[in-house]
C-alpha cells in the first residue's frame, strides 16, 4: 500500500518559492501609497458632506470646508460643527505627514454649487487640490456648477 503525502524536499521547494514571492512583495510595498489614498479619500467626503448638508438645509447657513497646508474644517457659516461619525467637537483633520497643494475656503450654497474664497481659484470648470505624502501627490477635482468631487 502506497502512502499520500509530501517529500521532504517538496516541502523545501514550496517554502522557498514562498519566501520568495514575500520578499518581492515586501520590496514593492509602500505606505505612503495608502497613506495619499487615506487623506484623499477623507478629504473628498468632507466636501460631499459639506455639500449634501447644504443640500438639505436650504435656506439656512451654508457649509464650509476650509483647506490649509496641512488639513481641513468643515464648518457651518463659519462655526464648528460637531463631527457626523465620531460626535467629536469640530469636523476637522489636521495631518503631519499629508500637504495640500491649496489653501482657502469652499462654500456650498442651497443648490449644492460651490464657491470659492481665500486664494482658491477655478481652473477652467473645476478646482484642483493637490494632495502630497512625501514625493507622490494625487489630485481631487471639484466641479464648478455641480459641486460633484471625484
Amino acid at each position: 500500500m502506497r502512502q499520500r503525502g509530501f517529500t521532504l524536499i517538496e516541502m523545501v521547494a514550496v517554502m522557498v518559492i514562498m519566501a520568495t514571492l514575500a520578499v518581492v512583495a515586501m520590496g514593492s510595498f509602500n505606505p505612503a501609497d495608502y497613506r495619499l489614498s487615506a487623506a484623499r479619500d477623507e478629504l473628498v467626503g468632507a466636501l460631499r458632506y459639506a455639500q449634501s448638508m447644504s443640500l438639505s438645509h436650504t435656506g439656512a447657513t451654508n457649509y464650509q470646508v476650509t483647506l490649509s497646508a496641512t488639513g481641513y474644517s468643515v464648518t457651518q457659516g463659519g462655526a464648528p460643527i460637531t463631527h457626523p461619525l465620531t460626535g467629536a467637537s469640530g469636523y476637522t483633520s489636521s495631518w503631519s505627514d499629508v500637504g495640500l497643494g491649496s489653501s482657502g475656503t469652499i462654500s456650498f450654497d442651497g443648490y449644492g454649487e460651490p464657491s470659492l474664497t481665500g486664494g482658491l481659484a477655478w481652473s477652467g470648470n473645476q478646482l484642483l487640490v493637490t494632495v502630497s505624502v512625501g514625493n507622490l501627490s494625487d489630485s481631487l477635482r471639484l466641479e464648478r456648477i455641480t459641486g460633484f468631487v471625484r
